[in-house]
C-alpha cells in the first residue's frame, strides 16, 4: 500500500468537535470583544460571523480561492474602503479579519492580499480607468483575483531599490522587464498590481504602478512550495517584455514610490487584524479543549502548568488587541476618512500611524507565532494535527504564523521604523540637548584627534628606523589629509580620516615591538 492510498481518519472524538466549533470560539471572543465596540459595530461583526457560520462547511483548505466569490457576495473580501454604498472603515476590516480568519486562516490570507493590496492600490488611485475599475469591481466581489508585486528576489526588505525595469512609450504604453518573488496569490492571481522604476540608479523619483493581466504576453507564474501556506498560491512572477496600454498605468512616475509606501500602512493594519483572529482563535480553541480534556482524573485547565500558559497569551492578547482598536479609530478619523473624500491626508498623521502600524505589527505578529505554538504543546497530540473538516484549526493557524512575521515588512524593518518613532517623538523635546552633546562631543574628538597626531608624528620622528616604509607613508598621509580635513572643514574626510589613524597607529606601534625584539 502506498502512502497516497491511505485514508484520513478523524481523531478527534465529538464532544471536542462540537466544544471546538466555530459559533463556541466566536462566543469566546465576543465575549472579550464586545466591551471594546459600540452597538453598531457589535452587529457588524455578529453578521460577519453568521456569514462565515454558514460558508464553513463548503471551504476547501486544499484551494483558498473557491470561496471568494460567496463572500463577496456579501461584501466581506474587504471592509476597509467604502465602495459601492458599503460602509469601510479600518476598524471594519478588523472585525471581519477576526471572523473570516477563525473560519479558515487561508482564506483571510489570500482575500486580504487580494482585496486590500491589489485593492487598496487601485483605490487609492483618484484617476481610474475603466479597465482599472472594472478590475477593482470584480477583486472586491471575489469574481478575480488580484497579486501584487513589490519583492525581489533580491530585494526583499529593501523595497525602495527594485530592479524591475519599466519604460514608456511615446503612446503612454508601459513595458516591464524583472522578477517579482512570493507574490501572495500569484500562482492564480488574474490581475497583478505592479512596482517597476524607470531608472534603477535613482528608484524614488522614477517608480511606477501598472495592471497587468495573466494572459498579458511575456508574463508568467511559478508556483513556490511554502507548507505553512498550504491552500495558498504564493508565487514567483516574471515579466518578459510585457507591454500593456497607458490606462493600465496606476501611479506615475515618482508617484509609485509615494503610493508604496502609504499602502504599507493599511497592509500592516490587516496583517495586525490577521494576527489577533489567529491569537482569538487559538486562544479559545486551547481554553475550549482544556477544559473539556480530564488526565489523571480533573480538567487539564485545573493545572496551573496549563491555565497559566493560557492566562499569560490573554492577558497579552487583550492589551494589543485595545491597543490595535485605538489605532484603528485613528486610521478612520485622521486618515481614512480623507482618503475616501479624495482628500490628502495630514503627513504629520501618516508618520504616526506608519510608526504605529509598525509597533502593532511587530508585537501581534511576534505573538502570534509564539502563542500558537504554545497553545499547540498546551493540547499535546491533538494539537498538531490537521484533520479536514475538523473545527480544531490550531495547527493551521501556528503554519500561517510562521509567515506573518515575514509579510509586510520583516520584524527587523518594523523595529527600524519604531527605532525612528523613538527618535522624533524626543527631537522637539531635547533638541536642544542634543545640539550641546554633539557639541560637546566634537570638542572631545578634537583632543582624541590632536593626541593621535602628536603620537603618530613622534613615531615618525623618533622610531622611524623600526618602521616598515608604507606604515611610516600611511601615518604620514593620514596625518596630512586628517590636518587639511580640519582646516577645509571637509567633515566626511574628517571622519574618515579620524577613524583610520587609530588603526594605522596600532600596526605601527605592533611594527615597532616586532622590530625591536628582533
Amino acid at each position: 500500500m502506498k502512502l497516497n492510498d491511505a485514508i484520513y481518519g478523524n481523531l478527534l472524538e465529538k464532544n471536542y468537535e462540537k466544544g471546538l466549533s466555530l459559533g463556541n470560539r466566536y462566543s469566546f471572543i465576543n465575549s472579550n470583544i464586545f466591551p471594546l465596540l459600540n452597538k453598531e459595530e457589535r452587529d457588524t461583526f455578529m453578521g460577519f460571523q453568521d456569514v462565515c457560520k454558514k460558508l464553513a462547511p463548503q471551504v476547501n483548505i486544499e484551494d483558498a480561492y473557491e470561496i471568494l466569490p460567496k463572500l463577496g457576495e456579501h461584501y466581506m473580501l474587504q471592509r476597509m474602503n467604502t465602495y459601492e454604498g458599503i460602509y469601510g472603515s479600518c476598524k471594519t476590516q478588523m472585525l471581519l479579519n477576526l471572523a473570516v480568519g477563525g473560519m479558515a486562516p487561508e482564506v483571510d490570507m489570500s482575500m486580504s492580499a487580494s482585496s486590500i493590496l491589489v485593492g487598496n492600490s487601485l483605490y487609492h488611485n483618484p484617476k481610474r480607468s475603466d479597465i482599472q475599475e472594472k478590475a477593482l469591481h470584480a477583486i472586491y466581489r471575489g469574481t478575480k483575483i488580484g497579486g501584487i508585486g513589490i519583492t525581489e528576489p533580491e530585494h526583499g526588505s529593501d523595497a525602495v531599490n527594485m530592479k524591475t525595469l519599466a519604460s514608456i512609450a511615446d503612446n503612454g504604453d508601459v513595458t516591464y522587464n524583472g522578477t517579482k518573488i512570493y507574490t501572495t496569490n500569484g500562482a492564480v492571481a488574474d490581475y497583478f498590481s505592479t512596482y517597476g522604476v524607470l531608472d534603477v540608479s535613482n528608484p524614488r523619483r522614477t517608480m511606477m504602478l501598472s495592471l497587468f493581466k495573466r494572459e498579458d504576453e511575456g508574463l508568467s507564474t511559478e508556483r513556490l512550495h511554502i507548507p505553512a501556506a498550504h491552500g495558498v498560491g504564493i508565487a514567483k512572477v516574471n515579466y518578459d517584455n510585457v507591454t500593456v496600454p497607458k490606462d493600465r498605468m496606476i501611479a506615475p512616475p515618482g508617484e509609485g514610490y509615494k503610493r508604496l509606501f502609504r499602502g504599507l500602512t493599511p497592509e500592516r493594519f490587516t496583517i495586525i487584524s490577521s494576527s489577533l483572529g489567529s491569537l482569538w482563535h487559538a486562544l479559545a480553541t486551547g481554553t475550549i479543549y482544556t477544559q473539556l480534556r480530564h488526565q489523571f482524573n480533573k480538567p487539564l485547565f485545573k493545572y496551573q502548568g496549563i491555565s497559566h500558559v493560557l492566562a499569560d497569551i490573554y492577558a497579552q492578547l487583550s492589551a494589543y488587541t485595545s491597543f490595535a482598536m485605538q489605532i484603528a479609530d485613528f486610521y478612520d478619523k485622521r486618515v481614512g476618512s480623507k482618503i475616501h473624500k479624495g482628500e490628502t491626508p495630514d503627513p504629520m498623521d501618516e508618520a504616526t500611524l506608519a510608526v504605529s502600524a509598525a509597533q502593532g505589527k511587530y508585537l501581534a505578529t511576534k505573538m502570534a507565532h509564539k502563542a500558537t505554538y504554545e497553545i499547540v504543546q498546551v493540547m499535546g497530540g491533538r494539537g498538531a494535527i490537521n484533520e479536514p473538516g475538523s473545527n480544531n484549526i490550531i495547527n493551521r493557524l501556528e503554519n500561517l504564523s510562521r509567515l506573518s512575521e515575514v509579510l509586510g515588512g520583516h520584524r527587523n524593518i518594523q523595529l527600524m521604523i519604531v527605532e525612528m518613532g523613538l527618535k522624533a517623538t524626543t527631537a522637539m523635546a531635547i533638541g536642544s540637548n542634543i545640539k550641546k552633546a554633539k557639541r560637546e562631543q566634537k570638542k572631545v574628538n578634537a583632543k582624541l584627534n590632536d593626541l593621535y597626531i602628536a603620537r603618530a608624528e613622534k613615531i615618525i620622528t623618533e622610531e622611524s628606523q623600526y618602521l616598515p616604509e608604507s606604515d611610516k607613508l600611511n601615518l604620514q598621509n593620514a596625518i596630512n589629509k586628517l590636518k587639511n580635513a580640519a582646516e577645509t572643514k571637509n567633515d566626511i574626510e574628517f571622519r574618515a580620516y579620524s577613524s583610520a589613524l587609530p588603526k594605522l597607529l596600532s600596526n605601527a606601534g605592533k611594527a615597532i615591538y616586532k622590530a625591536k625584539k628582533n
